[in-house]
């Protein structure tokens, strides 16, 4: 019992940095405007150098009320085929359509009818530039905290009053965490729902906050080991871990049930 309690207080803290990475993940791309950026590489691949360009797209989004060019995300291709209709063409534009013995009708029904096609690209884009962020980010708070999976383990190791203190939250934690991994998960709305939790973990078990230990630790090759091996866990997303830590939970309710029974 008493590893389990270990190992399901270690799932609980991997969990509580997944959940701090998203929230600076979404600060991060919030600031950097990455949706729109990328919605724009995309619209510029998709529309060609000289027709309607992303400047031109998100003017006409503005007449409408919404302020990025992310907007397009939730747009159906009649909604994207009424949204050009309001956009007037240059005259260098309709000579490019003259040349190639198209009319701005036929081009703007061509590009309706591919706007499925782009949108997906622009999610196999989007969820690529994400799992960069990921990686990315995660890897810079596990360094900030010096968050070593296996310095982490071996302080609950030893103090079995805090790892079951830890192991305690987890109800508290899996109410305010998001669905399982194979749902879509709103990042900054599961940060907001855990936010409060994660701040009370923080105060409570400095574990999670070792970088004044960072003299010290950088001596132990095994700490830069830890480093690594905490950065790819924490990389593989809070979902991820929301269900490891369900299904552990569900393991150690089992066993203590069964441990009372005898």
């Amino acid at each position: 019992m008493g590893m389990l309690q270990t190992l399901l207080a270690l799932v609980v803290l991997i969990y509580v940095l997944c959940v701090i990475v998203q929230g600076v993940q979404e600060v991060l791309k919030s600031f950097l405007n990455t949706k729109a950026t990328i919605m724009a590489r995309t619209l510029f691949n998709f529309m060609g150098e000289h027709l309607l360009t992303p400047e031109q797209i998100a003017t006409a989004l503005k007449m409408r009320g919404f302020d990025s060019l992310a907007a397009l995300e939730h747009f159906s291709k009649d909604d994207f085929r009424s949204l050009i209709d309001t956009i007037p063409f240059t005259d260098q534009q309709a000579q490019i359509l003259a040349d190639a013995k198209t009319t701005a009708e036929q081009f703007k029904d061509h590009a309706a009818a591919s706007y499925d096609a782009a949108m997906a690209k622009f999610q196999k884009s989007y969820a690529a530039n994400n799992k960069k962020w990921v990686i990315g980010v995660s890897f810079g708070v596990v360094l900030l905290l010096n968050a070593s999976v296996i310095k982490m383990y071996e302080v609950l190791a030893v103090d079995q009053k805090l790892s079951q203190t830890i192991a305690g939250t987890t109800s508290s934690v899996t109410q305010q965490s998001p669905g399982g991994g194979l749902q879509p998960v709103d990042l900054d709305a599961a940060y907001s729902k855990s936010r409060q939790v994660i701040t009370d973990d923080f105060q409570k078990y400095p574990i999670l906050l070792r970088t004044k230990q960072y003299p010290i630790d950088i001596q132990d090759p095994l700490n830069d080991f830890g480093l690594i091996v905490m950065g790819i866990l924490v990389s593989l997303g809070a979902p991820f871990w929301n269900d490891i830590l369900k299904g552990t939970m569900g393991l150690n309710n089992v066993l203590n049930t069964a441990a009372k029974k005898n």
